[in-house]
């Protein structure tokens, strides 16, 4: 299976769109004028002036309001329409109606600066354009307009109000902000280009807003006229840039602002858009603009305050706007605009010049030819994964972390933290908080906006052991006036704690917030997310902890601190939780995957199970499946946790062997008896760890040691007692504790156990046993806490480990066997193996708990040649060592620990036919399984509760789930990278 990263056709798309000279070379598209003049011939003059409308529709209201609107349009047949609040299905309906009921075909318009969902509540909303840009280049922004496109001409929509054109160069402006691409005009005109090119590829017009400029003011120009101070100079090499490019680009349309501009025109209290010396003469004369000027929302304040509905429209008509959009009453202005007609103060050559202009556009957007909107699966459309893809890669190369004193982000050293995550705006759980509770064990904290400062000191004094402090601040408002919605509580509980801990800080909004901090340099390290939506939390939570790189950098100047441009970049160190399709695999076909899963719970192989799959450092699949018995109603999660058996093999003792290899204090080739001393005299004294590891060392299989301390079917009360005490302090299961000194009885009868007359390849538990004393004596120190300390808790896993029952609800824990001849009860929170369970739950061979999730990270350490979360834990060298077959000559297959495929491939072999010769892994009694391939990069681990209620069950070997599941999923990146 060969897996090329080849350019696809996408990446040649966007190329094409960020190469200047073949944008600026775009020629007009021809316009057949015997349709318009078809139109216009069919047209009263009064329909020529009604062309020159756009007016406001809803499809949120009742039957009332339709029937009102659809009157409105046979009455006086406007040129458009331009929807705002209301859903997919409704809108698209009314559309059909309305186009079906209209004498002329409508111009359907919308603001969809960052997609449908700007307007409609089931459509989706793609970042915002202050985050694009954030980005690190340009190759999102085409793509994400080619989308928007897509979705608006699904809707039946022609007109998209957008790009913004706007430069953010004033933090108090309360209606820009997020919808500029940021202060720097020429990444502003390049990117709002380049976005534009993009609506257009997929047919859509096209409107660049608000000129001359709407970004250098701190009033709202929907509730009052803002006025703009600067020099001409000023605002024709900053404001005026974006829009000479756009005009340079063969942008469609321009939007003219409701701003007072006494620079440009001095007339009092007239916007711009009332202007004829900034329509015509400098917007039309000077900069040559030969597209539609379209005007802003007629019944904004802006021009209500100074003049009357009809006055409105005639102004702005003389001053040389093409489209009248949003008049506040359209029968008011129809009728001004008829007597200033037939006054001859508008001539009648003017309206039909201008009525043409809006019918060739009609005819550019293909309304020759109108079609109804299918309603078929227009949800699903408007909302499918790509869109989602596209907003988690803009959202993932744009987060920025502007400050990281002593490289904290990405967090490592996890072992050392006590960390602790509060999310500021929101009681309920955040998918930030969630996401960073994967990465490590974590104190959550969910505030609301607003609360009390005697909390305040309550919540800290809760703190006192947590020296990571990770803070989402949730910025609910838009606007700087209102502190983007943070209330001074939340900013004080920021400085306080910044003075005792190590504190992290990501903002959810604008990165104008931090400007209300303070004293920032107390905080260790400061992310802008931009945006407060599930994608921004997930991917934020990544970045701090290193599941994505961090690329981005601000588009504005928050501060003297934080200048425009500030950015701090960051290496990728921890495995990713992605959607399959971001590795390349289409969610449709891992249907097959979980059709296997559930097929071993329809014929009850086990009750449930839990899959995970990670490719290329992303953890693409991640399900879970069935119950934790097969009569129970809750369902499996991924949370919950399986008991490993022989996993403990390689996710416990082969670990432990490795690091003590690669620090010179074990010998692979060392006889046991130098490690043992009891062990001398023995028939095991001259085996070495390397013979042990391969299962060749001549050792039975298994001892089934607990035969030995039942009397009359039950546990010896000499050996057993139903209550824990100093005597009898390991537990075997519940009322159930074993003699202190029977674990030397234990190995005793290992270390007398006959051995095999040959030493060829035969699996043994027995071994594993004696690898785990040896671990003991050469570390000093209990097994369990040995392999928490050097690779469990360092490596942020929150369930793998040993004596389960100690740290987590038996809710979390999978129960394994009804156990009818040794311990007469359900397993539940022990260890299933008999073995391990007289050791007290703790064994070099079984006994190790843990998720998938966890699994994935520990086989993910091999495939990064021994890296993982920025700490080394093992050398490449020492990885290829114990991952390779060590005995071929002997017909042995096995790796130091790990299995093998098989030298020549069985269908009785221990994984699918597809693994790769450098693969390895291993299976476990209870139905789990683990296998990493390094060749492509694929891990993939598979844990279930085969054994309940009886252990004797083998339909999971029987109907080869695993390895069926296992050569499914190569199959799948077969065809996917085949395609590809």
């Amino acid at each position: 299976m060969k897996r090329n990263h080849v350019l696809s056709v996408t990446v040649f798309f966007l190329v094409w769109f960020a190469s200047p000279s073949l944008m600026a070379s775009q020629p007009v598209p021809d316009i057949d004028s015997t349709w318009v003049d078809s139109v216009f011939k069919s047209l009263t003059p009064d329909q020529r002036i009604a062309q020159l409308f756009i007016i406001r529709a809803f499809s949120d209201k009742d039957s009332v309001y339709n029937d009102s609107l659809l009157n409105l349009i046979r009455k006086w047949n406007p040129g458009g329409l331009c929807f705002f609040k209301g859903g997919v299905r409704r809108q698209a309906s009314l559309t059909n109606t309305i186009q079906h009921v209209a004498q002329t075909p409508l111009l359907i318009a919308i603001d969809a600066e960052y997609g449908l969902g700007m307007r409609l509540d089931s459509a989706f909303s793609f970042p915002r354009a202050m985050t694009l840009g954030a980005l690190p280049d340009d190759s999102l922004i085409g793509e994400l307009g080619a989308q928007i496109a897509k979705d608006c001409r699904r809707m039946g929509i022609h007109l998209d109000f957008a790009p913004d054109v706007d430069i953010n160069n004033n933090p108090d402006n309360p209606v820009i902000g997020s919808r500029s691409f940021g202060e720097d005009p020429k990444m502003v005109a390049h990117r709002s280009i380049i976005f534009m090119k993009g609506l257009q590829s997929g047919g859509i017009l096209t409107t660049a807003k608000h000129f001359p400029g709407h970004g250098d003011t701190d009033k709202d120009s929907h509730l009052t006229l803002p006025i703009i101070t600067q020099s001409k100079e000023r605002l024709d090499s900053i404001e005026l840039l974006p829009f000479r490019e756009a005009i340079r680009n063969w942008v469609d349309g321009i939007m003219v602002a409701h701003l007072f501009i006494p620079a440009l025109d001095s007339t009092k209290n007239t916007a711009a858009t009332l202007s004829k010396n900034i329509v015509t003469g400098i917007l039309k004369e000077k900069m040559g603009f030969k597209g539609f000027v379209i005007t802003d929302a007629l019944d904004m304040k802006g021009v209500t305050n100074y003049f009357k509905p009809g006055q409105i429209e005639v102004k702005a008509l003389l001053a040389g706007n093409d489209i009248l959009l949003l008049p506040k009453n359209l029968e008011t202005a129809m009728n001004a605009i008829r007597q200033a007609r037939d006054s001859a103060l508008i001539p009648q050559a003017l309206v039909d010049q201008k009525c043409r202009t809006i019918l060739s556009l009609k005819y550019k957007a293909g309304l020759n030819h109108v079609k109804p909107i299918s309603l078929t699966n227009l949800p699903e459309e408007l909302n499918e994964v790509s869109s989602e893809i596209l907003s988690r890669k803009i959202f993932r190369e744009s987060i920025s972390l502007v400050k990281n004193e002593n490289h904290l982000v990405p967090v490592s050293f996890l072992d050392r933290r006590k960390i602790a995550v509060i999310f500021i705006g929101d009681t309920n759980l955040q998918p930030f908080q969630e996401m960073i509770s994967r990465y490590a064990p974590v104190k959550i904290i969910s505030l609301p906006a607003s609360f009390p400062m005697l909390k305040t000191d309550s919540l800290i004094n809760g703190l006192k052991d947590n020296d990571l402090i990770i803070i989402g601040l949730h910025c609910n408002q838009g606007m700087i006036s209102k502190q983007y919605g943070i209330q001074d509580c939340a900013f004080k509980l920021i400085d306080t704690l910044c003075l005792t801990k190590k504190v992290i800080l990501d903002v959810f909004g604008s990165p104008y917030a931090l400007s209300f901090l303070k004293n920032t340099s107390n905080l260790e390290a400061i992310i802008a997310s931009y945006q407060d939506c599930r994608e921004s939390q997930l991917l934020s939570a990544g970045l701090i902890f290193g599941a994505i790189n961090a690329r981005g950098h601000l588009p504005v100047t928050v501060s003297s601190v934080f200048p425009i441009n500030t950015g701090i970049s960051t290496t990728a160190t921890r495995l990713e939780y992605v959607l399959p399709e971001e590795a390349g695999i289409p969610s449709v076909k891992l249907k097959i995957i979980d059709s296997i899963a559930l097929s071993g719970i329809n014929e009850k192989a086990y009750p449930g199970c839990q899959v995970v799959f990670a490719l290329d450092d992303k953890i693409f699949y991640n399900n879970s499946f069935g119950h934790p018995r097969y009569e129970d109603t809750v369902k499996v999660i991924n949370t919950d946790i399986y008991d490993l058996a022989s996993l403990t093999k390689v996710a416990a003792t082969t670990l432990a062997v490795m690091k003590l290899y690669e620090e010179k204090k074990i010998s692979l080739d060392e006889k046991l008896g130098k490690y043992l001393p009891e062990m001398k005299g023995s028939n095991k004294q001259d085996l070495t760890i390397r013979e042990v590891m391969t299962h060749q060392a001549g050792l039975q299989a298994w001892i089934p040691f607990y035969l030995r301390t039942l009397h009359n079917g039950q546990p010896d009360t000499v050996i057993y007692h139903h209550q824990q005490s100093e005597n009898f302090p390991l537990r075997v299961a519940e009322n159930l504790y074993i003699r202190k000194d029977y674990t030397d009885s234990v190995y005793r009868d290992i270390i007398s156990s006959p051995l095999r007359s040959t030493r060829d390849y035969k699996y043994s538990d027995m071994g594993f046993y004696l690898l785990r004393r040896i671990i003991e004596r050469v570390t000093g120190k209990p097994f369990e806490d040995y392999l928490s300390a050097s690779f469990y808790r360092p490596l942020g896993l929150l369930t793998t480990g040993f004596l389960p029952r100690r740290r987590f609800p038996l809710s979390r824990i999978m129960p394994t066997e009804y156990d009818t001849v040794f311990r007469k009860q359900l397993i539940r929170g022990d260890v299933h193996d008999p073995g391990a369970a007289m050791l007290g739950g703790v064994s070099g061979h079984a006994g190790l708990f843990s998720d998938a999730d966890d699994l994935a990270v520990i086989l993910q350490v091999f495939l990064n040649n021994g890296e993982y979360g920025g700490k080394q834990y093992f050398l490449p060298s020492t990885i290829r060592e114990f991952t390779r077959v060590q005995f071929p000559a002997n017909r042995n297959r096995r790796a130091l620990g790990f299995d093998k495929p098989a030298l020549k491939y069985t269908s009785e072999g221990p994984c699918c036919k597809s693994t790769s010769p450098e693969s390895f892994g291993h299976s476990g009694f209870t139905g789990t399984y683990v296998w990493a391939d390094p060749k492509y990069r694929l891990s993939y681990v598979f844990l279930s509760n085969r054994v309940y209620p009886d252990a004797s069950n083998e339909k999971i070997i029987e109907m080869n789930i695993r390895t069926k599941i296992h050569q499914a999923m190569y199959d799948i990146l077969e065809s996917a990278y085949m395609k590809k």
